[in-house]
């Protein structure tokens, strides 16, 4: 769920800090994934991710077509507070493309949805 650029800027398919969030709800913990919404994955061919409250909803492992489509390498723990600066310098080494002056600029979703 990508756009052409932004993974040549990255140059791989691994996101780095892909994050989740975790919620109290209920009195218990569950994780929740808000990063894709519902007409990003309806465009990009993956169900949307269902949230109840009760159980995690972290990604969608496989496309409508059976392809496996993401999964997570590494899960970094839990922090109280974004890890901002530690974020910022990992992206420097492993995407510094991204990171450069001119990398966040343009719309990556738009550019995703119309090289569908």
């Amino acid at each position: 769920m990508t756009s052409p650029r932004l993974h040549e800027m990255l140059g791989t398919d691994v996101f780095r800090w892909h994050s989740y969030t975790d919620l109290h709800v209920n009195g218990r913990w569950v994780k929740a994934t808000p990063a894709f919404n519902a007409s990003l994955c309806e465009r990009l061919g993956v169900n949307v991710l269902e949230f109840d409250g009760s159980a995690d909803s972290l990604f969608q492992p496989f496309d409508r077509s059976g392809r496996r489509h993401m999964e997570y390498l590494l899960d970094r723990g839990t922090y109280t507070d974004v890890p901002f600066e530690t974020i910022r310098d990992d992206f420097r080494v492993h995407y510094p493309a991204l990171m450069s002056k001119h990398g966040l600029a343009g719309d990556f979703q738009i550019e995703a949805v119309a090289t569908d």
